[in-house]
């Protein structure tokens, strides 16, 4: 009997593992866009990730980081003055859901109308009911990284990944950022070359 406990928990914690490996991700390409057409890139002056006058962490890891990626691509920096074919904006959002779990049924006194086994009517000062017993604040957020045509001003490529907010993201934002953007472009149509 012991036995088939640990094995129980130890599917229920491979399966948790299994749903902690990272964020979501949803890439999308403009239509009859060749993303191998373009060969420069720059970051544009304010991306989304910046709400004051100034750089902010996040905004100088990413364009480290995406940088990196599209480079690996073939993907090369504009020179000063030259104009790049792409430009690279990030955004970051966040939003909050109430989940909530029901439970099964409660036991509680009150009065109030309702069905009774006798028919409609008022009921008490017994009854049973049910309702949630696990109620609870969960925050979502996001980052994305969107490809523009400088030509025209038009995204031609976008990848967000939405994840859950957790402690560990909380306490080790540089290596969430890493995460989330590894994973954007692990579905960027050109591949990486090494």
């Amino acid at each position: 009997m012991n036995r088939v406990k640990v094995l129980a928990l130890g599917a229920v914690l491979a399966l948790l593992a299994a749903c902690a490996t990272g964020p979501v991700v949803r890439t999308r390409v403009a239509e009859r866009v060749d993303l191998a057409s373009f060969h420069t890139y720059a970051f544009v002056p304010k991306p989304g990730t910046d709400t004051g006058p100034y750089k902010s962490l996040t905004t100088q890891q990413l364009e480290t980081e995406v940088g990196q990626e599209l480079q690996s691509r073939g993907y090369a920096p504009a020179a000063a003055g030259e104009k790049p074919d792409l430009l690279v904006n990030f955004t970051e959002g966040a939003h909050d859901r109430v989940e909530g779990t029901t439970g099964g049924p409660a036991f509680g006194m009150g009065m109030g109308w309702g069905w009774a086994p006798y028919g409609w009517g008022p009921w008490g000062p017994w009854g049973w009911g049910g309702g949630y017993n696990d109620v609870r604040t969960v925050t979502a957020v996001s980052l994305s990284i969107d490809l523009i045509d400088r030509a025209d001003n038009s995204v031609v490529w976008s990848g967000t990944a939405l994840s859950d907010l957790t402690r560990r993201m909380l306490d080790h934002p540089a290596e969430s950022i890493d995460q989330a953007t590894r994973q954007i472009f692990a579905h960027f149509p050109v591949p990486a070359r090494h």
